[in-house]
């Protein structure tokens, strides 16, 4: 049960950053061409972490489930503790500076 939830939130995860990575090429896109300025510039302030979340999840879930084995109990905190204070440091930079 715990393997097909883990990999379903797999799928999810690569999906949303597929979809949040598309929308920022396109918002650059739109951007560097001087179309719809403000709405490509505001989303890609707004949207940065959401990406950012996405990808740290889809990332940690790909190396958990390469890595897992049926002894393997420390393993997801060996994995989510570094990213959870990756996260944590990208919160800091995006609403500190």
């Amino acid at each position: 049960m715990l393997r097909k939830m883990i990999a379903h939130l797999h799928r999810l995860s690569g999906f949303s950053f597929y979809l949040l990575g598309s929308s920022f090429f396109i918002a650059f896109v739109l951007l560097k061409n001087t179309l719809w300025m403000n709405d490509a510039a505001l989303w890609m302030q707004v949207a940065d972490l959401p990406l950012a979340f996405s990808a740290l999840v889809y990332g940690g879930l790909s190396l958990y489930l390469s890595l897992r084995t049926d002894e393997s109990k420390n393993l997801p905190w060996l994995i989510g503790v570094p990213l959870g204070l990756f996260f944590a440091m990208i919160l800091v930079m995006n609403f500190w500076y």
